[in-house]
């Protein structure tokens, strides 16, 4: 069955089937293009008129990748370029400018009385596409148009300007947000580091202020002077006392070994001895061998007694010198301790208030820095979007004209009359599927009648 339709429809029986049938066809395309007639001329003319928008941002954006960021004196990058908002894909602006809210305020602007998804049925962006052999497949320029249909090319124009001029303020009211969240954020943090490197620095000249500690080192300084020259001193007043103490045992030793007297005899002459017998009846009270005793200091003992005297006095003394100093040594231990101590602990949390300064210091720097530069791009401010082309009236309706409307309905008539005809001819041709090829294309392009049709294959047969 397939091999009798493949006959059936090759070029000659299609061609000799055309052939007589083309008045049918002709008479078809010819109704259709009657018919169009009244729609050409009752449909709506519209008109399109287009805006063109470029995405140019400022010079000192475009060179943020290109060039490096300008060092500042402290050896940081300054560029206000970093704190602007980035340029968009033309893909995103075609999104925000499709967007409802934008569309609803077109809307409002222009005015139209129409809904947001009927308004958006009738705009569109086109995005224009970089050519070259080394462009990569999906560039597009930064170019935008903005395209608007209406029914009159007054209201297509001022409703495609008005999209533009709208779409251009929403952008720059998107940048003129970011940088003002941005510059508040930088505001906030540069008057909170501010604040916390004002209180850090009054810590310090408190601190400072309080505990003087370069007094206190000279003071501790001092006080160890002193406890050295007492320690000395110590030491050479326990050598004094050592000496001192053998001087006087050597002294006690020799005084031992003198009397405190010299007892001196005098023998008297032989008259007292006569004298003194006859006074007393014949004999004499005085023996020959006692006289006149007379006594006298022994000088040597005075001396020495005076010596040890002298001795013990200087013992007296230096043990005297020995507890003061030994006491006042502890009193400097003492003092030295606590000087050590508030030394020390104040040291350190000067140290701690130092470092915490200096921290908020670089801090307050860097912060500082972002904060300039927050401020610089709140005031250099330029827009993203350039309206390059104002839309204007366009008189020119857009779509098909009456004559080429009219060859297309009858195009379109011809091509549904033969179609027609074709699938009817197939339908007829089921009960004769059975029959020759020969049969088969006779039946196509034979008589009007199916029943003469049929009778040429009996004949065949006979």
């Amino acid at each position: 069955m397939s091999q009798q339709i493949d006959e059936t429809l090759s070029l000659p029986i299609i061609l000799a089937w055309l052939r007589v049938h083309w008045a049918k066809i002709l008479f078809g395309g010819i109704v259709f293009a009657v018919l169009s007639i009244p729609v050409t001329f009752i449909k709506d003319k519209t008109y399109e008129s287009a805006a063109t928008l470029l995405v140019s941002p400022p010079t000192f954006k475009d060179r943020l990748e290109a060039v490096p960021s300008e060092v500042s004196e402290d050896g940081m990058a300054f560029d206000i370029a970093e704190l602007m908002p980035r340029t968009l894909p033309v893909e995103a602006y075609k999104a925000i400018a499709l967007s409802a809210p934008l569309l609803d305020e077109v809307i409002g602007k222009v005015p139209l009385k129409t809904g947001i998804a009927s308004l958006q049925r009738r705009l569109n962006v086109e995005l224009i596409k970089m050519d070259g052999p080394r462009t990569p497949s999906g560039t597009y320029t930064q170019a935008l148009m903005f395209s608007a249909v209406a029914n009159d090319p007054a209201l297509a124009a001022k409703t495609a300007q008005a999209w533009a001029e709208v779409f251009k303020e929403r952008v720059d009211e998107m940048a003129r947000a970011g940088i003002g969240e941005t510059f508040a954020l930088l505001e906030t943090l540069h008057s909170n580091t501010k604040e916390e490197l004002e209180r850090a620095d009054q810590a310090l000249a408190e601190h400072q202020k309080a505990w003087n500690l370069e007094l206190i080192e000279a003071r501790l300084k001092a006080k160890q002077l002193q406890f050295t020259e007492f320690e000395s001193d110590l030491k050479k007043t326990e050598v004094d006392l050592a000496s001192g103490e053998m001087k006087l045992k050597t002294l006690e030793e020799e005084l031992a070994k003198e009397s405190a007297k010299i007892v001196l005899f005098r023998a008297p002459s032989d008259d007292v001895y006569w004298i003194t017998r006859g006074q007393e009846g014949g004999e004499s009270t005085i023996a020959p061998d006692q006289g006149l005793r007379t006594e006298k200091p022994n000088a040597n003992y005075v001396t020495i007694r005076e010596a040890e005297v002298e001795s013990r006095e200087e013992l007296s003394g230096l043990k005297a010198t020995r507890e003061t100093i030994i006491a006042k040594l502890g009193e400097l231990e003492e003092e030295m301790a606590t000087l050590t101590q508030e030394f020390s602990d104040q040291t350190v949390e000067c140290d701690r208030l130092t470092r915490e300064l200096d921290s908020l210091v670089a801090s307050y720097g860097m912060v500082r820095l972002e904060y300039e530069k927050g401020r610089m791009a709140e005031l250099t401010q330029a827009s993203d979007i350039v309206i390059a082309g104002d839309a204007v009236p366009v008189n020119q309706p857009r779509g098909w004209g009456a004559g080429k409307l009219l060859v297309v309905a009858a195009a379109l008539g011809m091509f549904l009359t033969g179609g027609v005809l074709l699938l009817k001819r197939l339908s007829e041709m089921v009960p004769m599927l059975d029959s020759d090829a020969g049969g088969l294309g006779a039946f196509m392009i034979g008589a009007s009648g199916s029943a003469q049709d049929s009778e040429r294959p009996n004949d065949q047969e006979s």
